[in-house]
C-alpha cells in the first residue's frame, strides 16, 4: 500500500493531516488491503467548513432570532384578521357544576315531622290525653272567659269515668277534672266496693264552674269553682240500685254509709288541696267540696 508522503502531509492543514493519519492507521491496524488514499486527495474529498456568521451587534441578537421564525412562517398562516375566533365554551348557570362526590358535603336528612299527641295543640293538651287515658268520657270546650276575673282556660265537660255517670255533667278545669277522675278509680270506686259491695253507677255533683263569691256570699272573695278549680259531690248511686248520701254522720257511727264516708274523706285529702264536709261548717252539710286551689299544704275539715 502506498504511505503518504511527509510533504503531502505538511501540506495539509493540521486538522486534515490529523485525520489522514488517522485514517491510515485505522486500515494499517485492521490489516485492511486497501491503499489509503494520499492526503492531498484526502483533504480534497474532506467537506469545507462553512464560515463562521458574522457576530451580531450588541443587544440585537434576541430581535432577529425572533424575526426569523415569523420570516419562515410568513405567507403560511391566515391573516389574524380573517382567523376564525375560538368558540367560546358555553357558561354554566350557578350551581350546574359537577361536585366531586369526595368533596361533595353529606346531605342533611331531614328530621321526620314528630307525631303531634292528639289535642295536643289546644290549651292543656297535654292534660286532655291524661284524661282520656284515665278512663274519661268528656267534651273539650273553647276557654271560658267573662271579661270577670272568672273563667277557665282549658276547660272539659265530664260526663263519665269509666262506668260511672257524672249527674249533671260538670263543667271543670281539665287539670281538675284529671284529678277527680284518678280519685274515682283509685279510691271511690275500691273503697265503695270493699265497704259496700257494690259498684258506682251514678255520681251525683251538686256544683261544679259557677261564677260566684265564697259560700255564694255577694262580695265575697271568689270561690274556686269561679275557675273551675272545684266540685262538690253530694251522693253515690250504687249499682245495686241503693244510694249514698253526704250527709252529717256521727263520729260513732259504725254504719257501712258512716264508714265509707269518713274513709273517702280522708283518702281525698293530698290529691285535692282543699277538702270540706259535712261538720266543717253549715254550708258543707250536704255535700264534699273538693277543689285544687294552688296551697303550700291542703286544707282539710
Amino acid at each position: 500500500m502506498r504511505i503518504p508522503r511527509h510533504d503531502d502531509a505538511c501540506r495539509l492543514p493540521a486538522s486534515a493531516r490529523a485525520l489522514a493519519v488517522r485514517a491510515c492507521a485505522i486500515f494499517l491496524a485492521g490489516g485492511v488491503a486497501v491503499g489509503c488514499m494520499s492526503a492531498g486527495a484526502f483533504a480534497e474529498a474532506l467537506p469545507l467548513p462553512q464560515p463562521r456568521p458574522v457576530a451580531l451587534p450588541a443587544g440585537g441578537g434576541e430581535e432577529m432570532d425572533a424575526r426569523r421564525p415569523a420570516e419562515r412562517l410568513e405567507g403560511a398562516l391566515p391573516d389574524a384578521a380573517s382567523a376564525p375566533l375560538p368558540v367560546s365554551k358555553p357558561s354554566r348557570p350557578a350551581g350546574s357544576g359537577r361536585i366531586d362526590a369526595a368533596r361533595a358535603p353529606a346531605p342533611v336528612l331531614s328530621s321526620p315531622p314528630s307525631q303531634a299527641a292528639p289535642a295536643a295543640g289546644k290549651p292543656g293538651g297535654g292534660c286532655l290525653v291524661a284524661l282520656g287515658a284515665a278512663g274519661a268520657d268528656f267534651d273539650a270546650v273553647p276557654p271560658i272567659e267573662t271579661g270577670s276575673a272568672c273563667g277557665i282556660e282549658a276547660a272539659v265537660i265530664l260526663r263519665r269515668i269509666g262506668d260511672t255517670n257524672l249527674l249533671p255533667p260538670a263543667t271543670l278545669s281539665c287539670d281538675t277534672a284529671l284529678r277527680l277522675a284518678r280519685f274515682t278509680g283509685s279510691a271511690i270506686l275500691p273503697e265503695t266496693r270493699r265497704l259496700a259491695g257494690a259498684g258506682v253507677r251514678d255520681m251525683m255533683i251538686a256544683a261544679s264552674y259557677d261564677c260566684r263569691g265564697r259560700n255564694r256570699v255577694p262580695g265575697a272573695r271568689l270561690s274556686e269553682h269561679s275557675f273551675g278549680r272545684a266540685v262538690d259531690i253530694r251522693g253515690l248511686g250504687l249499682s245495686d240500685g241503693s244510694e249514698f248520701a253526704v250527709t252529717p254522720r256521727a263520729t260513732a257511727d259504725r254504719s257501712t254509709h258512716a264508714r265509707l264516708q269518713r274513709s273517702l274523706r280522708q283518702a281525698a285529702c293530698g290529691p285535692f288541696t282543699t277538702v270540706l264536709g259535712p261538720g266543717s261548717d253549715a254550708h258543707h252539710d250536704d255535700h264534699f267540696h273538693f277543689d285544687t286551689k294552688p296551697r303550700r299544704n291542703p286544707y282539710c275539715r
